[in-house]
């Protein structure tokens, strides 16, 4: 579809304890497959959720609320460099984050599992920005979770000026393997689509929770010093 070790109650009182100053977070990615070759890192911060693109959701005659998954973080910036032999991509650095655009556009299937952050590239295809640290849940009734972005995933430019989009399609992979997806769209042309097969490097929930406890340390260590 497109369109470990750490618990998660001390991953919780992390978010809690964290001031928005002190809550951005670096993390690697890689993912390769099928002739796509990506790496580079993802900026993140506790996501501050969305308001329904429509004003009037949950009003009568209305469509219910949308809402960001519960866990979410967003994806403030990226870095790094993409490859898609398929179509002679080599190398291309990444060139900037696409910002989301949440649009008030309904689905009476889907309304309102999507999330509020749901937008949308030229090419059609769908993006929120959002990261997972303990792996995306089940999201719009898609039945696979584990990735750490959702069947959704994250938009960016690379030099030459192509849009690259990024999923994860969860434990749908062999054995119940995590898997991700990945399109290279020219403007509102499709170069290439693999809905899924891409695997990798990616950031574990644990690697996530330890930069986290360092910054919970660093804000710890400020209050006792305000203190003495």
């Amino acid at each position: 579809m497109k369109i470990h070790a750490v618990k998660p109650a001390a991953f919780c009182l992390v978010l809690l304890a964290l001031s928005p100053a002190h809550a951005s977070v670096i993390v690697p990615f890689q993912l390769h497959g099928l002739g796509i070759f990506t790496s580079g890192t993802f900026t993140v911060e506790p996501n501050v959720p969305q308001p329904d693109p429509n004003p009037l959701c949950g009003t009568a005659g209305q469509n219910p609320c949308r809402h960001d998954p519960a866990g979410a973080w967003r994806v403030t910036d990226v870095s790094g460099h993409f490859s898609d032999s398929s179509v002679g991509i080599s190398h291309a650095a990444i060139t900037g984050l696409i910002p989301i655009s949440p649009k008030n556009e309904r689905d009476p299937t889907f309304d309102p599992l999507v999330p509020t952050s749901l937008s949308f590239v030229p090419s059609g295809l769908s993006y929120n920005n959002l990261f997972f640290p303990l792996g995306s849940p089940i999201d719009c009734d898609f039945p696979f979770t584990g990735t750490f972005i959702d069947v959704f995933g994250v938009a960016f430019n690379i030099a030459g000026g192509d849009t690259v989009n990024l999923w994860g399609d969860g434990n749908m992979g062999p054995g119940r393997s995590l898997t991700y997806g990945a399109a290279v769209a020219s403007g509102a042309t499709q170069m290439d689509y693999q809905l899924s097969g891409l695997t990798g490097d990616a950031p574990e929930p644990l690697t996530l929770s330890l930069f986290g406890a360092g910054l919970l340390g660093a804000v710890a260590a400020r209050r006792r010093s305000k203190k003495a």
